[in-house]
Parts: C-alpha cells; sequence; structure tokens
C-alpha cells in the first residue's frame, strides 16, 4: 500500500516543489490548505516516483485527488486504485478539473462516470481587475471603499509576529458574533483558521489586517499558488462595518498579488450569500470541478 501520512510543516518544501510546477490553479493543490484543513478532511498525502498523492475524507466517503507530479501518471493512478482496494474504499477522485477530467478519459476511456461539483468550482480573478476595480461592473465596489473610508481613522498594515494575535483575537469575536459554536461549518473553519494563525510563518502565508480607530477590523491570509496564480485562503471581516471586506480584499491584492496574473479566491460551498459576493466580483475563470468514480462492478 501507498504510505499516507498527516501532512506535517515538514513536508511543505517537498511538497511546493511538487505542486507549484503544475500550474494547476486549483486551490486544492496548495500546501496550506493541505496543512490548515487536514484535521476537518482527514487529509493523508504520499509522495512517490516524484508525485504527491493526497487522500481526504469528505460526506463519510474517501476520496483522492487527481496526482501531481512529472512523470507516469497512468502508473501513479493504478498504485491509488490498489490503495483504495486495499483499503476497503471504492476509487474515486475529487475536485477534477476539465483538464484533469480529459487526460482522465485518455488514459482510461469510458471507464469513470463524472458528476459536476458546483459547490467546489473556484472563483478566479484577473489580478489587475481586483486592484484597479475599474469600469462599471465594480462602481459598488467602488462606492463600499468610499463609505469605509469615511467611517473614520483607518489603516491598513501587514500580519507579523507582533499583529498576528490580533488576528486570532478577532476570529474570536468574529465567531462569537455569528455563532460558531452552533455552526459544525464555521467551527471547524474556525480551526482552519487557528491553524493557520498558529503557522502562519512556517506555512510562508503573507497576511494583512484593517484597523478603524486602532481596533482590527479584516483580515486575510494567502500564499503562491503557482506561477501566475496567488491563493486567497481566509478573509475575515465584521459584516457591520461597511466595506470592510471590499477594502481588505483590495488593499491586500494590490500589495501581495500584483506580480500574479490570477487570484484564486476558492469556492462558495454552496453558501447562496458567498456565492453572490463571488460571481459580483467578475470571475475571469469559474474553474469547474467533478468527482470522477468507478461505477459498481468496473476495474481500472
Amino acid at each position: 500500500m501507498l504510505d499516507f501520512n498527516e501532512p506535517v510543516i515538514a513536508d511543505k518544501s517537498r511538497a511546493d516543489e511538487i505542486l507549484q510546477r503544475m500550474d494547476f490553479r486549483s486551490s486544492d493543490y496548495c500546501f496550506g490548505n493541505m496543512f490548515i484543513w487536514r484535521g476537518r478532511f482527514k487529509v493523508r498525502i504520499a509522495f512517490v516516483e516524484g508525485f504527491i498523492i493526497v487522500k481526504l475524507e469528505n460526506y463519510g466517503r474517501t476520496f483522492y485527488l487527481y496526482p501531481a507530479g512529472e512523470g507516469d501518471t497512468e502508473s501513479i493512478l493504478n498504485e491509488m486504485y490498489k490503495d483504495a482496494l486495499e483499503s476497503g474504499n471504492p476509487f474515486a477522485l475529487a475536485g477534477v478539473t476539465p483538464v484533469m477530467r480529459e487526460r482522465l478519459e485518455e488514459i482510461f476511456p469510458g471507464k469513470f462516470i463524472f458528476t459536476e461539483d458546483r459547490n467546489n468550482f473556484d472563483y478566479i480573478y484577473n489580478s489587475e481587475d481586483l486592484i484597479g476595480l475599474r469600469g462599471k461592473k465594480y462602481h459598488s465596489k467602488r462606492n463600499h471603499i468610499t463609505r469605509f473610508m469615511s467611517l473614520g481613522e483607518w489603516s491598513y498594515e501587514p500580519i507579523n509576529a507582533k499583529n498576528l494575535p490580533e488576528c486570532v483575537a478577532m476570529n474570536d469575536e468574529w465567531c462569537r458574533i455569528n455563532g460558531c459554536a452552533q455552526d459544525k461549518g464555521l467551527s471547524q473553519e474556525y480551526c482552519a483558521v487557528r491553524e493557520a494563525a498558529k503557522n502562519f510563518e512556517a506555512l510562508g502565508f503573507d497576511g494583512g489586517l484593517l484597523r478603524l480607530y486602532g481596533k482590527v477590523v479584516a483580515f486575510t491570509m494567502g500564499e503562491r499558488l503557482c506561477a501566475d496564480t496567488y491563493d486567497v485562503h481566509i478573509e475575515k471581516a465584521f459584516s457591520d462595518v461597511e466595506g470592510a471586506y471590499t477594502v481588505i480584499n483590495n488593499e491586500f491584492v494590490t500589495r501581495c498579488c500584483s506580480d500574479y496574473r490570477y487570484v484564486n479566491r476558492e469556492e462558495d460551498t454552496g453558501d447562496e450569500g458567498l456565492r453572490k459576493a463571488k460571481l459580483s466580483y467578475q470571475p475571469a475563470i469559474l474553474l469547474e470541478k467533478y468527482y470522477a468514480a468507478l461505477p459498481e462492478g468496473v476495474l481500472l
């Protein structure tokens, strides 16, 4: 069987070397995400023959990600299939993008059934659009920024060891206000944010925060995904501070993402409010994702 283990910080450099060469642009292929969500999704990784293989659990089922690496992909997929059989699980892949789907069909024509996973489509934007907010389509965003700036004395600053505890405290307060203790999804997100803060420097994250009259009212964190894409993992703001979400987005992307063509702001998880907000920023790419499963009785 493949040697799967929970990801640890020591895996980061090896994983990044593989993942950042692939140019998949999918947020699933970012070590920071694998690490901070490892508890929620029971993420396990294995390194074999220049590939990184990821196994996770969701909806009570075991899934694999399409293997990332350079070499004999068909052989690696067969090894994954054997691992599933030996573990007593059906062989199924999650987060399959159109490019990966095409490749699976080339290697194993007609074997897989593909099911669209709309809730996990990635929203990918042109960085210059998020920075400039030019044109009629961003008129409301510019208005949000103007209203925030009219609230009073505000400032932006990069997250560092000194102000990071204030972000943790804001996350605690945000969760109290939004009832994380009574919402399983928000509770899991709370834990992921805590993991990100605890390992901020070791994970190589960038971050920024907003202050209004000295109090932190918004913060965000992210990291390089691949050569032309930056991934924003976390964005928190108090909803009663008008324009805070818009400003933290604009300020952070302006300072940290201008060297990248794209910014991946990840999925909406099926939340209608979040979907509306992410669509309002006019994504350049709505990265489709699918589940790929072998029908019962079909062998690879």
